[in-house]
């Protein structure tokens, strides 16, 4: 799996729940829509560095 399609696999659902975060907390709790962004990126990093140990291992 390339990274642009794991990319494009794994930002949908986490930018609409970004976005739903956003609109629907309250003002003061608002900065928890963020953490769905730090999760992103580390299942992004996470997925990519588990594809490329998998990929070593089939060589």
């Amino acid at each position: 799996m390339t990274k642009r399609k794991l990319y494009w696999i794994l930002m949908p659902p986490f930018l609409i729940t970004s976005i739903l975060l956003l609109t629907l907390l309250p003002f003061e709790y608002r900065y928890y829509a963020y953490l769905v962004i730090v999760a992103f990126w580390v299942v992004y990093y996470s997925c990519r560095f588990v594809l490329a140990k998998k990929n070593k291992l089939k060589s």
